[in-house]
């Protein structure tokens, strides 16, 4: 009896615990029921080796890839999902891996669908590694104004071991697994903090929000986002790569070093457009209903962080 008492104290704690992380707006979990037909905190998830040692993890709601890349050293983590996702993504990783913790985690950006159960895997690695603001934007509250899904998003700020105690500004060297990874920092792109990682050796590159799921990009001007540095990253993420790469977005699947080609081209027909009805002070309700916008913008899918309304609004800031 004495046990069962412990065991459950045990559990309303950690229940309670993984609330002080990164708190999710309450207001998501009604609105995941509804649209998917299933909890948060029961997601279904998959994964599937891309390359040699390199397994892309995905959910069905609201939580962005994550990528485990495992060697004989360990295992590196890409973005952490939700903290109420986190007993599901530990076993994918122990079904890949045999391992209960991973030797690093890499937050790609200050995003909730990216970094919300940082502060659960705080204790059980060896480091935790993000760009100087993304730690900054996770340590402090915030608003993610034209999300898809529930515009006006409250970001609460993480506990402290939620924000990486390794950052970096312009670029960073790992070698682990023996394999050289760059991390990148790009400049404003959908946050102040995105970076690409390049896994040399493996020939993959991860996007993180650059690309979702063949979707409309998701700009935060709050977070210092903008299109121009989106579009930087963008092609710098296709110069770095070569014909063999596989980019991995932050939503859906791989994609080939054409396919990323594709997408920018369109993405790239879309914003210049967008920018010619703009200097014809255009309001944003014409623009909408332009059919040229319209044409150009059935080239991408909608998802719950961005559909062809939000990403107008941030286009136009």
């Amino acid at each position: 009896m004495m046990k069962k008492i412990i065991s459950l104290s045990i559990l309303s704690f950690l229940s309670n615990f993984s609330y002080s992380l990164g708190t999710l707006d309450p207001r998501l979990d009604s609105i995941v029921e509804r649209e998917y037909n299933s909890r948060i905190a029961q997601p279904e998830m998959s994964h599937r080796e891309i390359k040699q040692g390199v397994y892309l993890i995905k959910c069905n709601t609201v939580c962005g890839n994550s990528l485990l890349v495992y060697g004989k050293d360990g295992g590196i983590l890409i973005n952490s999902m939700l903290a109420k996702t986190l007993p599901w993504l530990r076993k994918e990783i122990r079904d890949i891996s045999g391992i209960n913790n991973i030797k690093i985690l890499i937050t790609t950006n200050a995003h909730f669908w990216n970094s919300n159960a940082n502060g659960l895997f705080g204790g059980m690695m060896d480091f935790m590694i993000s760009h100087k603001n993304t730690r900054k934007r996770i340590l402090s509250n915030s608003v993610i104004e034209d999300l898809q899904i529930l515009p006006g998003y409250s970001q609460e700020r993480h506990v402290d071991n939620a924000g990486a105690r390794v950052t970096f500004l312009d670029e960073m060297e790992l070698n682990f697994n023996q394999e050289k990874v760059d991390l990148i920092h790009l400049k404003g792109a959908s946050t102040d903090g995105d970076i690409l990682i390049f896994f040399k050796k493996k020939n993959i590159i991860y996007l993180g929000d650059l690309v979702l799921n063949n979707g409309f990009p998701f700009i935060n001007n709050d977070f210092g986002g903008s299109t121009t540095g989106l579009m930087i990253g963008l092609k710098k993420a296709l110069d770095l790569g070569n014909e063999e790469t596989t980019f991995i977005p932050g939503l859906g699947n791989e994609m080939s070093y054409k396919e990323l080609s594709n997408y920018i081209s369109k993405l790239n027909q879309l914003l210049t457009h967008i920018k010619l009805l703009k200097s014809s002070s255009l309001s944003y309700e014409k623009i909408l209903q332009d059919e040229t916008f319209k044409e150009i913008s059935t080239n991408f899918q909608e998802n719950f962080i961005s559909n062809k309304e939000s990403f107008l609004k941030q286009a136009l800031r």
